[in-house]
Parts: C-alpha cells; sequence; structure tokens
C-alpha cells in the first residue's frame, strides 16, 4: 500500500471509530439531536396565540408559518456539517454546561440564554468565546473600529454576524458579503458608505494575488528544468505565499486600507519571483479590447466591399 493511501486509510479509520466515542458520552449532541432548535420560539409564539385568545382574537400557528419556517433550522443539523464538528468542538465548548450529567438541570447548569449579558455567547461576548481557540482572528477583530463599539455599548457586528451560529461557514461569496457589509454602511445609515464596494474590491485583489503566485510557481517550475540557480525566486515566492495564508487572520482588523497594502506587498513578491526567473511578466490588457477592434475592422471591411 503507498504511503499516501495509508495516511487516508488511518484517518478515515480515526474518524470512523475514534470521534463517534469520543462523542458517545456526551450529553448535548444526546438531546440536541433528538430537539428541534426552534422550541422556545414556538413556545414564544404559543404564548403569543393564549394571550389572543384570552382577548377573543382568533390565532392559530399557521398565521406565522413563514416566520416559524424562516428561522426553524435544526442547530444540531447545521452544527454536524460544520468544521467544529469535525475536529469535535461540542455544544459546550461555546456554551458552557456539563455534557457529561443526563439530566436537563445539571446538564444546563451555568448555561444562560443569549440574551443575557452575562451568557458567554451574548453578542458584545461572542469574541471572547470564539477567541478562546482562534486567539490570531481574536487579536486582529480587538484592533477594530467593530470591537471599540461592541466594548463601548454600541451596536455593532460580532463573530457570528459574518460566520452564522452552529454552521460557521466563512462568507465567500462576493454578492452576500457586499449585502453583509450594506447591512450597517449605507447612504441611509451614512457609516462610511464606500465600505462594501472597497471590501469587494480588496477580496479581487487577494484573487489577484492567488493568480500571481500561481503563475510564479509555474516559472519556477519551468525554470528549474533547466538547472538554473532559482533561490532567489524561491524566496519570493515564499513571501508571498506566507501573505496569503495570513490573509484570512488580517481580515478580522477590518482596516481596509492595510489589508490593501499587505495584498499589494504579496502581489509584487510573487511578481519578482517571476521575473527573477528570467520570464518576462504578461502585461494584462484592457478587457474587451481586442474584441471591439476586430468588429470595427470587420465593420469596415464591409463597407469597402459595398463600395
Amino acid at each position: 500500500m503507498k504511503p499516501r493511501y495509508f495516511i487516508i486509510f488511518f484517518l478515515a479509520l480515526v474518524i470512523l471509530i475514534f470521534i463517534p466515542n469520543a462523542l458517545a458520552d456526551n450529553s448535548c449532541l444526546d438531546c440536541h439531536e433528538k430537539l428541534t432548535a426552534f422550541n422556545e420560539t414556538e413556545q414564544q409564539f404559543n404564548e403569543i396565540r393564549v394571550k389572543h385568545l384570552a382577548r377573543d382574537v382568533t390565532c392559530s400557528l399557521d398565521c406565522h408559518v413563514d416566520t416559524l419556517e424562516k428561522f426553524a433550522k435544526n442547530n444540531y443539523e447545521l452544527w454536524t456539517k460544520s468544521k467544529h464538528a469535525l475536529f469535535n468542538v461540542t455544544c459546550d465548548n461555546c456554551h458552557g454546561g456539563n455534557p457529561g450529567s443526563n439530566t436537563k438541570e445539571e446538564a444546563h447548569n451555568g448555561i444562560k440564554r443569549s440574551s443575557d449579558p452575562e451568557s458567554v455567547v451574548f453578542y458584545r461576548n461572542v469574541p471572547e468565546t470564539c477567541g478562546k481557540c482562534h486567539t490570531e482572528e481574536l487579536k486582529q477583530f480587538k484592533n477594530s473600529l467593530h470591537y471599540q463599539r461592541l466594548k463601548a455599548l454600541k451596536q455593532a457586528p460580532t463573530c457570528d454576524t459574518c460566520h452564522s451560529p452552529h454552521e460557521f461557514r466563512v462568507v465567500i461569496n462576493k454578492t452576500e458579503l457586499h449585502d453583509l457589509c450594506s447591512t450597517c454602511h449605507n447612504t441611509d445609515m451614512r457609516i462610511a458608505p464606500e465600505v462594501p464596494d472597497i471590501a469587494i474590491s480588496s477580496i479581487e485583489n487577494a484573487d489577484k494575488l492567488k493568480s500571481e503566485i500561481i503563475k510564479a510557481q509555474n516559472a519556477i517550475k519551468q525554470v528549474k528544468q533547466t538547472g538554473k540557480d532559482v533561490s532567489a525566486a524561491q524566496k519570493n515566492l515564499d513571501t508571498a505565499i506566507s501573505i496569503q495564508d495570513h490573509l484570512p487572520v488580517l481580515w478580522h482588523g477590518f482596516d481596509l486600507g492595510n489589508f490593501e497594502n499587505v495584498i499589494d506587498s504579496g502581489i509584487n513578491s510573487a511578481q519578482q519571483a517571476t521575473l527573477d526567473t528570467g520570464i518576462p511578466l504578461v502585461p494584462s490588457k484592457t478587457p474587451g479590447f481586442g474584441i471591439i477592434a476586430a468588429l470595427i475592422g470587420i465593420f469596415a471591411i464591409c463597407l469597402l466591399r459595398r463600395r
């Protein structure tokens, strides 16, 4: 068996045997696997219904079905698809409690509602809760205006604003990112309305850095086959790759000006790596210019032939 396949087989064995055993004694998962995520929301609607009936107002949960369907996603199911589940980060790691107890009271000991300012998952406390594991991201976030507003008891985005709770996914869709930033950064609220466009531009420049790194890697590979020394090129390429790897952490500082400068530095390093190989950079052309010129030429020929 090849070493690569042996490693894959070994990891699969660990996931199939050891992780299920590690999760077997976790009462959080035992219960929440069987519960709907928004029983409390349904209970609140039912309380409203009872009050309506007491006032002879006809009411049914059917009236609020759209609202329920909007929120009624199972937190457990969202968690099972997340990287937290893959790395055995369970409910108690974020919410607290006693996952070793089979009684509801003991299992929820010390857990407070997310609306309680003392709760570890209260929106102002979420950064420190996430920062227990994501230390570098928290360090960057503490330098941001977002964090400063949170600590000043003002409204501001927190970790789960961008990384939805229990799913913990990364926002990578440009349209979604633009809409998310525009929630606060818009002309109506007059809070730096240019930010969404700058954020999209930053993501596009990050894609450009990735492209330049690939070009440099191909250039080094091509020249290396000829026996030429590529140590200088490799050094610049390593710098560009290091910058690229650090971008996700740096993003959490929300200093878009600095973010752009760092990306530009990475692009310059990647391009210099290509130049160090002796292969010239391919200059970027204006998109569509060649097509427009060709159409104008064809149109001119058609006019001449008619004459």
